[in-house]
């Protein structure tokens, strides 16, 4: 998804001077433009100094090393934070000793991530949002391009990579997931649950599976041999590798695994696919009648390897339905700085999170 500040200011410049030429990147990301919220719960903060995260050891380091980093990206962040719950924040804090875990391992450094972060927003990010401002589609909408773009490239992925692992502690829409995931998906399952994440990526969501003592064989499927050992790798620093099975694996092509699963998840996977309606079909035949799967799709997200855009977040449950799902939850989580209607009305990013169940 997006990061908050580059997404609001383009917003906000469309919305004040209509179809005018955009401004250069600097301008979007170093000049403060006049805030105009869509929600009077919303409140937006210059420092953050203005909140108190001192309760938040691990949180507090990563932000204090991004200001550092980036220090016009302070507002974004004091906003981002203040806006939390109490729940979100001690999710926040828990992701935040993971991140730092990962980042100390693999690097030797917080810093290194905190400027891949910095490069990954003001470049991958932005041309991304540039192109869907002056187009209204994502700029690549087949996984071949992505391939060719992004996939084919080491250092792209590893800066982007490292982007993404820190949007799930400093972008709103991220953490808030987190936190439904945690605290309403998981509870919903059944004792001694077995399941399976496609796509896993970092293991976030892998790890507060693993450390529900309510789950019962948990299982990783991703396409990529590269992708799964990176997983791999992540999960043996935060301590969870023996609790999880990792398997290199087609979630088209998996005719043993019918019928297997109480849960399954997709996070931010399906829009990275041409035909996010064909494995929502190929996945419901890996639940056991009755079993679940969560779904995370941002709407109007454009990156450099997103390829299926949602305009409208019912358009995710539509798709949900399509494949034979019914949908017992359905929570949106608006970017940073935004409420629900603004993030419609000028088509800004929305994580559209449902919880779908195959019938008995």
């Amino acid at each position: 998804m997006p990061p908050p500040c580059c997404r609001e200011e383009l917003s906000l410049f469309k919305a004040l001077h209509g179809q005018a030429r955009l401004c250069q990147k600097g301008d979007i990301f170093n000049q403060r433009m006049v805030r105009v919220t869509g929600s009077t719960n919303i409140v937006r903060r210059s420092k953050i100094a203005e909140i108190d995260i001192a309760a938040y050891p691990y949180l507090s380091a990563l932000v204090a090393r991004q200001i550092a980093a980036w220090p016009q990206h302070e507002p974004t962040l004091a906003t981002s934070l203040g806006n939390r719950s109490l729940e979100v924040m001690r999710d926040t804090e828990a992701s935040s000793e993971l991140v730092t875990k990962i980042a100390l391992h693999h690097f030797g450094t917080i810093d290194k991530i905190c400027h891949d972060y910095r490069y990954f927003c003001e470049n991958m990010i932005l041309e991304a949002e540039l192109f869907f401002r002056r187009h209204g589609r994502y700029e690549r909408s087949k996984f071949s391009e992505a391939v060719r773009d992004v996939y084919s490239k080491p250092d792209v992925m590893e800066k982007y990579m490292n982007g993404l692992l820190l949007s799930g502690v400093f972008w709103h829409n991220h953490a808030c997931a987190l936190t439904f995931y945690r605290s309403q998906y998981l509870p919903m399952l059944p004792e001694g649950y077995r399941h399976l994440e496609v796509g896993p990526g970092h293991g976030a969501l892998l790890y507060l599976t693993a450390t529900d003592p309510r789950s019962g064989s948990i299982v990783g499927w991703d396409v990529s041999e590269g992708a799964i050992a990176a997983t791999r790798r992540t999960l043996e620093v935060i301590g969870v590798s023996d609790e999880v099975e990792l398997v290199r694996q087609d979630m088209f092509d998996a005719p043993d695994q019918r019928d297997s699963f109480d849960s399954i998840v997709v996070s931010e996977l399906l829009e990275h696919l041409e035909d996010p309606l064909k494995a929502l079909r190929s996945l419901i035949r890996y639940l056991k009648p009755g079993g679940r799967i969560l779904v995370n799709m941002p709407a109007n997200s454009p990156a450099p390897d997103h390829l299926y855009l949602i305009d409208k977040p019912s358009e995710m449950t539509d798709l949900m339905k399509s494949a034979g799902f019914e949908i017992e939850k359905n929570e949106l989580f608006p970017m940073t700085g935004y409420g629900l209607e603004r993030c419609l009305k000028d088509r800004l990013t929305i994580n559209c999170v449902a919880v779908g169940r195959r019938p008995d």
